[in-house]
Order: C-alpha cells, then sequence, then structure tokens
C-alpha cells in the first residue's frame, strides 16, 4: 500500500542523496547563515564548505546595493575553520568561514568567495530584515479549493469521462459556497492557479496578468476578495514563478528568434532546446537570474495583491527557481506587503527546507505529510517513535517559519481512498489540528470525497482521479465528518495551546500529548490500536469534542481521539 504516492520520489534512495552531494560539493556550498534569518542588528556568520582545490580562496566578496560582487567590492579574510571528509566524494572538503558586521538597516546582500585576483562564479545572497509572518497565520485554518473542480456558479461541477479538460468550475462558484465554507469556520482560502492557461490546472500560465475566462473574470476576483473579507475570510493565490506556458506570447517570440530580447528569459541550448519543468516540453523553465525575467514575475505578484487585496501566495515548485530569486522575491514582497504570507511548495528532504527560512513565511510540510500517513495508515512507527520524530522536527525549524500541514493534495491520493476508514481521518485530523503546524482542508476532504481509482499506475502519475468535481448534494455528503471537522477547526481557534502551545509527549503505547499555553493545559490522547485502553489521567478534563467530564481515568475505543480541557489546576 502507497502512504505517500511516490512525493519524494528518489529522494528517499540514499544513493540518489550521495549522488546529489557529491555533485554539489564539486562547488562553493554556503553551508549555514547565523542567525537563520538576521536582522540589521545582528553580526553574521556564514560558513562554507569548498572543494580541495578551491582552497585559493581567502577573501569573502560581497556588496550590499543588491549587485554582484567582484574584485573591486568590500572584502573580508575568510577563517578556515576546519578540514571535513566527505565519503560522497571520497575526498576532503574545506570549511571556511566570514563575519559581516552589523549593518544597521534593511537590505540584500550579495556574496562570492574569492582570491585576491580571482572571484568565483558561485553567487549567494540573503536579507537582513525585519520581515516575519503575519500575526494572522497563527490563528488560520486554510481551506485549498480546486477551481475547476469545486463550483460553477451555485451548481456542481458537470462530470465528464474526459477529466484532462476544463469541466467548468469559477470564481462565482467560490463566490456562491462562501456561506459553506465560512460554516466551516476555515479563514483562508487558497485557489489553484485561476490566471489564463489553456489547460484545466492553470500551472501553465499564458499570461501573469490576466484570469482566465472559463474561471472568471478581475471584477470576480475582487467580488470574492470582499466578500470573504466581510465574512473574516483570506484569499490566498497559487502563483507559479518557475515556468509557464509555452503558448505564452514571450516564450514564442524566444523561440523563434534566437535573437529575440526575451531569448535570456529562458534556458537554450547549444542545440535550442530549452529547459523545462520536469521534462514537461509545454511547461518551459524561466530563466530567473535574468533581472528582466525576474522583475517581469515579482511585478506580477505584487500587482494581485496591490490591486486586488489577496493575501499572499502558495508558490508553486519552490526548489525550481535560481535560490537567490527567493532572497528577491521575499524582500520586495514583504517590503511592500508586510502582512502577507508567502508559502512554498518545497518538496525536498528537511535539511533542504530550512535553507529557505529568511526567504520564505513558510513552507507546505511534506515530510509531516509522508509520517502522519506512515503512522496512520501504514502501522510503520510506534507512538513514542512518532512522537520523537514530532519533536525533533518541531526544534529543527526557527518558530519564525511556519509549516503547513496537509492529510492530503490536489497531488497525492484522497486519504480516505488510501486508509479505507473514516476513523483513520478522524484520529489523524485530530492529530493534524492539535498541532502549531497551520493545517489545511482539501476541498471535498471534509465532506468524505473520494476518488474511484487510484492515482499511481506504473510510473505514471494520474492527478485527475484526486480533482474530481466536488459533491454539492447532501446525499452525496457526510454530514458527521462535516460536523467532525466543523468542532475541531471551532476547538482549534478557540484554545490558543493547539496552535501556539509547548508540545510535550508522552511516551507510551498510546499516542499521547500535552499542549501548554499559559495557564491553559490541553491532553491529547488517540488510541491508534484495536483494542479497548484504560488511560490514567493526572487530574480533571473536560473533552472539547463531546462536553464529558473525565476524572483520573479514561477507557479509550479503539480508533477514537479526545481533545480534553484540564480543569482542576
Amino acid at each position: 500500500m502507497n502512504f505517500d504516492d511516490r512525493i519524494f520520489g528518489d529522494l528517499e534512495k540514499k544513493e540518489f542523496l550521495t549522488e546529489r552531494e557529491s555533485q554539489e560539493l564539486s562547488h562553493i556550498i554556503l553551508e549555514e547563515i547565523i542567525p537563520e534569518d538576521p536582522t540589521p542588528t545582528d553580526e553574521i556568520t556564514l560558513s562554507f564548505l569548498v572543494p580541495p582545490l578551491s582552497e585559493e580562496y581567502i577573501y569573502l566578496y560581497y556588496n550590499t546595493d543588491n549587485t554582484e560582487p567582484d574584485l573591486s567590492s568590500q572584502k573580508i579574510p575568510l577563517d578556515k575553520d576546519k578540514i571535513c571528509w566527505k565519503d560522497s566524494i571520497f575526498n576532503f572538503a574545506v570549511k571556511v568561514k566570514a563575519q559581516i558586521s552589523p549593518q544597521k538597516e534593511e537590505k540584500i546582500i550579495k556574496i562570492k568567495l574569492g582570491s585576491k585576483d580571482k572571484i568565483s562564479n558561485e553567487l549567494y545572497s540573503f536579507s537582513i530584515d525585519y520581515f516575519s509572518p503575519p500575526k494572522w497565520v497563527d490563528t488560520s485554518v486554510i481551506y485549498h479549493i480546486f477551481v475547476d473542480r469545486f463550483a460553477k456558479d451555485e451548481y456542481e461541477v458537470p462530470w465528464s469521462d474526459n477529466l484532462k479538460i476544463k469541466l467548468g468550475g469559477n470564481l462565482k462558484g467560490v463566490i456562491k459556497h462562501l456561506d459553506y465554507i465560512e460554516s466551516l469556520g476555515t479563514n483562508v482560502i487558497w485557489l489553484s492557479p485561476i490566471f489564463k492557461s489553456a489547460s484545466y490546472h492553470g500551472y501553465d500560465i499564458e499570461d501573469y496578468y490576466d484570469i482566465d475566462p472559463a474561471w472568471g473574470s478581475k471584477e470576480d476576483l475582487k467580488e470574492l476578495v470582499n466578500k470573504a473579507f466581510n465574512k473574516g475570510i483570506r484569499i490566498i493565490l497559487d502563483f507559479v514563478p518557475n515556468h509557464l506556458s509555452s503558448n505564452h506570447l514571450i516564450f514564442q517570440d524566444a523561440i523563434q528568434n534566437p535573437n529575440s530580447p526575451y531569448r535570456n528569459w529562458f534556458i537554450f541550448d547549444e542545440n535550442g532546446k530549452y529547459e523545462t519543468f520536469c521534462g514537461v516540453k509545454n511547461m518551459p523553465k524561466i530563466n530567473l537570474k535574468n533581472k528582466e525575467a525576474m522583475d517581469h514575475i515579482i511585478n506580477a505578484a505584487l500587482y494581485w495583491i496591490r490591486d486586488f487585496g489577496t493575501s499572499g501566495y502558495r508558490l508553486d515548485h519552490a526548489t525550481g527557481p535560481d535560490f537567490n530569486f527567493w532572497t528577491e522575491y521575499y524582500f520586495r514582497l514583504k517590503n511592500n506587503f508586510p502582512d502577507t504570507f508567502h508559502f512554498g511548495e518545497i518538496v525536498d528532504t528537511p535539511l533542504q527546507v530550512k535553507k529557505y527560512e529568511g526567504k520564505l513565511d513558510g513552507t507546505l510540510d511534506f515530510f509531516l505529510f509522508k509520517i502522519i500517513r506512515e503512522f496512520f495508515i501504514g502501522k510503520k512507527w510506534l507512538p513514542a517513535e512518532f512522537q520523537k520524530i514530532i519533536e525533533l522536527k518541531q526544534r529543527f525549524y526557527s518558530k519564525n517559519f511556519k509549516t503547513v500541514s496537509f492529510l492530503e493534495n490536489h497531488d497525492s491520493n484522497r486519504f480516505l481512498w488510501v486508509a479505507k476508514d473514516k476513523k483513520l481521518l478522524k484520529i489523524a485530523a485530530t492529530f493534524q489540528f492539535t498541532q502549531n503546524d497551520i493545517p489545511v482542508i482539501y476541498n471535498g476532504e471534509e465532506m468524505g470525497a473520494n476518488q474511484y481509482r487510484d492515482i499511481l499506475e506504473g510510473n505514471h502519475t494520474l492527478h485527475e482521479f484526486t480533482r474530481l468535481p466536488i459533491p454539492w448534494k447532501e446525499e452525496d455528503q457526510d454530514s458527521e465528518l462535516i460536523n467532525f471537522f466543523k468542532k475541531l477547526v471551532y476547538i482549534r481557534k478557540a484554545q490558543p495551546s493547539l496552535y501556539k502551545g509547548d508540545y510535550i509527549p508522552i511516551f507510551s503505547e498510546i499516542l499521547s500529548y500535552y499542549k501548554v499555553f499559559g495557564d491553559e493545559k490541553i491532553l491529547v490522547i488517540i488510541n491508534t490500536t484495536e483494542g479497548n485502553k484504560n488511560y490514567k489521567l493526572d487530574g480533571i478534563f473536560k473533552d472539547l469534542i463531546t462536553e464529558k467530564i473525565y476524572k483520573y481515568e479514561i477507557l479509550l475505543p479503539p480508533m477514537e481521539g479526545y481533545i480534553l480541557l484540564q480543569v482542576d489546576h
């Protein structure tokens, strides 16, 4: 049984990771920035790993005017910290360090390593600033809508045997169902891409400054943002900076004319072949090292916030763009709109994800997605093992970097499809909603929406089967499940310990932990076994789901979860 739909692919293979590290170690690697997200008052320590033949680099060259450094730039000496042995290259590497003094004001710093007469090709950038995730995200519950399959005006999206075409879902359909979304208690809507696109999914954009007529108009988006905001709901758009559609007029000019001013907006080899997103020919990769291309993308991101009042972006395939792009993107977006939220689709190991601290507000947590499925569905971990992983994960990232949790999404099999048991979905959601990670509900998840076949077929992934039209007839929905999710959302938003409390695991055969914030103390107990379990309570507790009172002991039925507020301390 597949628990994570091969989301990580080769990243789970040791030989792949070894080969990747070997390739990385053929160049200079910026290994660490301390502090990870520096402010203008911080002294900054930078550490690098350099291959053996680069040991002649003795200076760090840097500019603070957002230009690329050269031999005339400011320089500081490098300290050769230690010699490292790396099995992946079966050779030595040299660790070097440098310190940059406090800069006193917000700015972007660009750096290279070099000697007295030679400078490296590797450019690194980072910003020093006071930016942070907006306060409103702490109490957010995100409802993820796949626009083409959600609703057509007030109606269901019509069924078709061809799931690769647009089926008619639109922005008016989202507007017509705002009351439903509000009733769930969710307060952020994340929309799949709505920009001009020939595809039903919208991840191949033909115009970053226009909305596809199939999904609506700019007036529809303004109406949605305004009506949602009046209900206390913010709108986040799905933004695709890494690649665009081969139908985009800029790309057509570039591919048809080798002398086009847009030629360098893309990455062509000497034979005229161009780089793409994951080998998909109609999704050419944008060369975001090119300043004009970068400005075009960043200005588009600014446009939809400035002119339409959207509250930020989910950033598609965030590992694709040149890493320095994110320094520029985040600095400009947060400098203009500090109260917006920007989180990336970073499908990589936590070691690599951590490098985005200070460059984004947060990330979708694919590692958490994976281990939740492994624990609740696959029974891979004992409760104590699972809790230790959760505890270490929370300590690994800084509190200023928001992880976003999900049980399913538009690229994965539905949780119910894999689990085959509604009880498993409920206890997994109980766990999800009692963690500090910002929870996402993928449209239909809360009503028991499912699929009729697996998305995996050999080496192919058929995403369409997890993107089926949402059922709006009451008889096609699981009302008990909807009410359960409503209760979870309400409880989470009402209890600060659940969204910002300390996580205190209780290591035993039962999954249980405290969430503590100030005087509030909540005990979460989840019985993932097939039998009844007696659980000793250290006091008197109120069940926030059923409002029952439990004193000193509770009998746990199989596959049940409890969120218990201690009332006797």
